[in-house]
């Protein structure tokens, strides 16, 4: 009697564990882009390369924005870890502000020091600004913000 009660608890989690996988698999649902949204120009949250929407291209909305997608490979990773792929696109570079300019900073990613220039390259995440030595660090830095930024 008591294996059974095991195992029907057992049964019990998994059915809840499966239905809590199946809740975010329905927030990730597959749309077409609307009139509206065909032939603007997108960026696939994976690749990070930029496109024009045609009236095929794959969109999901999640958070309250709009993610199209460059191929069917990409929804899939898309699926699989949402919040990396759509905080990436957030992480637009601008030139810093003339405030900035002539401040001492560290790159984020390879912790160096320097002094920022007109031309220094800023990414504000988290209500935070980062600033960076070059593009490679960009790059870095875009694969995984949450590494850089404890």
């Amino acid at each position: 009697m008591k294996s059974l009660k095991i195992i029907a608890l057992i049964f019990m989690f998994a059915c809840i564990f499966a239905g809590a996988g199946k809740t975010q698999a329905d927030e990730l649902t597959l749309r077409q882009p609307s009139q509206k949204e065909i032939g603007t120009t997108a960026t696939c949250p994976v690749t990070k390369a930029d496109f024009e929407v045609s009236k095929d291209t794959p969109v999901i909305d999640y958070k309250g924005k709009s993610y199209f997608f460059c191929c069917e490979g990409c929804i899939g990773a898309f699926r699989k870890d949402p919040e990396k792929y759509s905080s990436a696109l957030e992480l637009k570079v601008r030139e810093p502000k003339d405030s900035e300019i002539g401040k001492r900073v560290t790159c984020p990613v390879s912790k160096g020091d320097f002094e920022v220039s007109k031309d220094t390259p800023v990414i504000d995440y988290r209500d935070k600004s980062y600033f960076f030595c070059c593009a490679s660090c960009i790059e870095e830095f875009r694969k995984d913000p949450a590494k850089f930024t404890k």
